[in-house]
C-alpha cells in the first residue's frame, strides 16, 4: 500500500492540508478560511484558537480522500514573524499580531535609531515591523500584565504543532525571523536579547526543522481523522517552506509567489551589503541554504481591490474570481502602458526595496477615457514593477538568475502572469503545484528520517513544470521604458507621503 504524507499550511488568511506520495506528488487538498481581525489602523491580528477546528477539518478531509491508514507522518508551515504569547499552562494570553501587523512602527523606529549598527552585525537585517523584535517589545511595553503571565512564545506554525502533539519548540528559520538567533551557533542571541530589555525566559526550545519531535495525540487523532501516533515533523516558516516547494534550493532559481501578498526569494550564500535594508535575509530549511526575500506587501491583494472596486463586490466568491479573470483577460488588447495611467501599488505601504509604511497606493495618469480594463491593467502592472524591483536588488548584489519560478494562486490570473513576464524580461517557468508553503511542508514529512540530503533529492525531483512563458521582445522594450516611469512616480510617493507624515 502507498504511503501518504501530509502538509499542513497555516497561512494569513487560511489553512490548507495537502497529501503527497513518496514522490512528492500531489494527491489531494483541502482548505477552509479562517478570521483576521482589524480592531484600530495598522492592526492585524488571528486568534490562535481559531485555527484549530480550520486545521482538523481540512487535515481530517484529507485524511478521507487518502485513507487515514495510508498516512504515514506530518508536518507544518505557518506565517512567519507571528508570536503567539502562551502562560504557565500554554494558553494565549494575547492575539497573534500576524506578519502585516504595524502597530509595533514606534519600537521598531527606536530600535533602527538605537540598536540598529547591532542588528546588522547580527543578522544583516534592519529591525523593521514585520519582524518579531518588534513585536515583542510592544507587547511588553502596552501590555505589561500580559506579558507577565507570559511563560513563552512560540509561532503560528508551532502552536498548532502543540495542538496536535503536546510538544513545544520553534525551529531555526522561525527563529531567524525574530532577529534575536544567531544561525550559525544555532542559538538565541542572548546579548540582543538583554540589550533590547525582553525576557531570555520566553524563548523557546529550537529544533531543526526537518526533524521528528512527536506523534499525534490519541484525543486529537480522533478529531483529525487520523491514526493515534502517527509521525510529527517539526516543520518551518512558511517562505523557508516555499523554498523546498518551489525547487529554489538550487542555484540560480528565482521563485515568485504571487499571492495575498507576493514574494521574490532566491538561496544566496552568506548575507549581501548591497542588500541591506532593501531585501531581508532568512536562515532557510536546510543548513546553509538561507534566502533572500523580498516582499510585495500588496500583491494579489492589489488586484482583488482593484477588482471590488471597480466592480462593487463586496465579498469575494468564486465566481467573482472568474469575473476577475475575465477583466484581467480583456485587458490584455491594450498594449503596454495602460493608456497611460500607472498604478502604485502601496496599500499597505511599500514593500522591497523602499519598506515605507508611510507610502500609499495611487493612481497616475486618469483621464475620461480610462474605463475598468485599463485600470485594472493598470494594477497588474503596478505590482508586477514592484516584484522587478526586488529582482533588480539580486541583480545588483551579483546573483545570476538562471530560471525563474512562478507559484501562488495568482498563477490563474493569465494575463498577469503576461505582463509579469515582459516586465522581468526573461522566461518564467509555472510550476505544477501553486502552493508552495503547503508542498514544501507535506515534503519535509515524507523526507522523513532521510536527512537534509533526502529532502533535497526529493525536492528536486518533486518540483515540477507546468508551462513556459517566453517573453515578447517588443514589449519588452516598451515596458523598460514604462519602468522608468514608474520609479520616478515612486520617488515622488515617497517625498510627498514622507512630508504628510511629518507634517502630521
Amino acid at each position: 500500500m502507498d504511503q501518504i504524507y501530509l502538509g499542513i499550511d497555516c497561512g494569513t488568511t487560511g489553512m490548507k492540508c495537502m497529501a503527497v506520495d513518496e514522490n512528492g506528488r500531489r494527491i489531494y487538498v483541502a482548505s477552509q478560511m479562517h478570521k483576521t481581525r482589524s480592531p484600530h489602523e495598522g492592526w492585524l491580528e488571528q486568534d490562535p484558537e481559531g485555527w484549530l477546528e480550520p486545521a482538523f477539518a481540512v487535515i481530517r478531509e484529507c485524511a478521507e480522500a487518502a485513507g487515514r491508514d495510508r498516512i504515514r507522518a506530518i508536518s507544518f508551515s505557518g506565517h512567519m514573524s507571528s508570536p503567539v504569547f502562551l502562560d504557565h499552562e500554554n494558553r494565549p494570553v494575547y492575539p497573534c499580531m500576524t506578519v502585516g501587523d504595524a502597530r509595533c512602527k514606534e519600537q521598531a523606529d527606536r530600535l533602527l535609531a538605537e540598536k540598529e549598527e547591532a542588528f546588522r552585525r547580527a543578522v544583516g537585517n534592519k529591525p523593521l515591523a514585520c519582524f518579531a523584535a518588534p513585536k515583542l517589545l510592544w507587547f511588553m511595553e502596552q501590555e505589561p500584565e500580559k506579558y507577565q503571565k507570559t511563560r513563552t512564545f512560540v509561532m503560528a506554525k508551532d502552536y498548532l504543532r502543540y495542538a496536535m502533539t503536546g510538544v513545544l519548540n520553534t525551529d531555526p528559520t522561525d527563529a531567524g525571523n525574530t532577529l534575536l538567533y544567531e544561525e550559525e551557533q544555532n542559538r538565541w542571541n542572548r546579548e540582543l536579547i538583554r540589550q533590547i530589555g525582553l525576557r531570555e525566559d520566553l524563548f523557546p526550545q529550537i529544533r531543526q526543522a526537518a526533524e521528528y519531535v512527536g506523534a499525534v495525540r490519541e484525543e486529537i487523532a480522533a478529531r483529525c481523522g487520523l491514526n493515534p501516533g502517527t509521525a510529527v515533523y517539526c516543520g518551518g516558516a512558511d517562505m523557508a517552506c516555499s523554498q523546498i516547494g518551489t525547487g529554489s534550493l538550487q542555484e540560480g532559481v528565482l521563485a515568485v509567489t504571487l499571492s495575498t501578498s507576493g514574494q521574490v526569494c532566491m538561496h544566496i550564500s552568506g548575507k549581501k551589503e548591497r542588500g541591506y535594508g532593501k531585501l531581508t535575509f532568512h536562515p532557510g530549511i536546510l543548513k546553509g541554504r538561507g534566502y533572500a526575500m523580498g516582499s510585495v506587501f500588496s500583491g494579489g491583494l492589489a488586484l482583488n481591490w482593484g477588482y471590488q472596486m471597480l466592480s462593487g463586490c463586496r465579498h469575494m466568491t468564486k465566481e467573482d474570481l472568474n469575473k476577475m479573470n475575465a477583466l484581467a483577460s480583456g485587458a490584455e488588447e491594450f498594449p503596454p502602458g495602460s493608456d497611460g495611467v500607472m498604478f502604485l501599488p502601496f496599500l499597505t505601504g511599500s514593500g522591497s526595496p523602499y519598506f515605507y509604511p508611510s507610502d500609499r497606493a495611487a493612481f497616475l495618469g486618469l483621464s475620461t477615457t480610462a474605463d475598468q480594463r485599463v485600470m485594472f491593467q493598470a494594477v497588474m502592472e503596478g505590482v508586477s514593477f514592484h516584484i522587478r524591483e526586488s529582482v533588480d536588488v539580486l541583480r545588483d548584489m551579483g546573483e545570476r538568475i538562471r530560471a525563474v519560478h512562478l507559484s501562488g494562486g495568482g498563477t490563474r490570473i493569465r494575463a498577469w502572469i503576461r505582463i509579469l513576464t515582459d516586465i522581468l524580461g526573461m522566461e518564467v517557468h509555472i510550476l505544477e503545484e501553486s502552493d508552495a508553503s503547503t508542498l514544501g511542508a507535506a515534503l519535509i514529512a515524507a523526507a522523513g528520517g532521510r536527512g537534509e540530503q533526502g529532502l533535497r533529492e526529493l525536492a528536486n525531483g518533486a518540483v515540477r513544470i507546468a508551462e513556459t512563458v517566453k517573453p515578447d521582445p517588443g514589449r519588452v522594450r516598451q515596458y523598460e521604458r514604462l519602468y522608468s516611469v514608474y520609479k520616478g512616480y515612486c520617488r515622488a510617493v515617497h517625498e510627498m507621503y514622507g512630508l504628510t507624515q511629518r507634517a502630521g
